[in-house]
């Protein structure tokens, strides 16, 4: 439900923003503090860097900045709540599933929805925030990332947690879940790279 929040938030702040500013009255425009508030969110939306060394032109200063407040958040929903792992021992079970890879699985799955919206011409989001949808496309790159990062981590504490337990070979050899997850992250990792 975090990343869900996260993801309405972001669009209704852009929506309360673009809103605001197209319905505000032209006599807000004309004082000093309106001018800059006006100067302040073009800047954000259009000033770009080129990194020079690798030939590549960054996207606007907002979107990186968004960016940056999405790695943030990604990397404290991830890490931030503990236990990793369940305290388990060899008489004592709390269950299979570790709360790191819980957690990261459902994070990557909540990304999913935004993932199949952000690329298309008529999308809700654009008509939402008056953003058009060749500006929205970077937040669409930006995601696949983080949903695939986030089912790596997904998986590999299934892996340790199986290896502690002794039965990682058993449960490749008898569980689909575990061939059906390689064939999903293999297909999520060349749709990422190749994209």
């Amino acid at each position: 439900l975090g990343t869900t929040y996260f993801f309405v938030a972001a669009i209704g702040l852009c929506f309360v923003g673009f809103w605001a500013l197209r319905l505000a009255p032209a006599s807000l425009s004309k004082r000093p503090w309106g001018r800059k508030l006006v100067s302040g969110v073009r800047y954000l939306s259009y000033r770009r860097y080129y990194a020079s060394a690798l030939r590549w032109r960054t996207p606007s200063l907002g979107v990186n900045l968004l960016l940056g407040i999405g790695a943030l958040f990604f990397l404290g929903m991830t890490f931030g709540p503990q236990p990793y792992y369940w305290p388990n021992t060899r008489t004592l079970s709390y269950g299979n599933s570790p709360p790191l890879a819980t957690r990261t699985g459902w994070m990557a799955l909540a990304c999913l929805p935004f993932m199949i919206i952000l690329p298309t011409k008529a999308n809700m989001i654009a008509t939402l925030t008056g953003v058009s949808h060749e500006r929205l496309i970077v937040f669409h790159n930006w995601i696949g990332w983080a949903m695939f990062a986030l089912a790596l981590i997904h998986t590999f504490p299934f892996i340790v947690f199986h290896q502690w337990k002794g039965d990682m070979t058993k449960q490749w050899n008898t569980s689909v879940v575990y061939w059906t997850g390689v064939v999903a992250l293999l297909a999520q990792a060349y749709l990422q790279v190749f994209s």
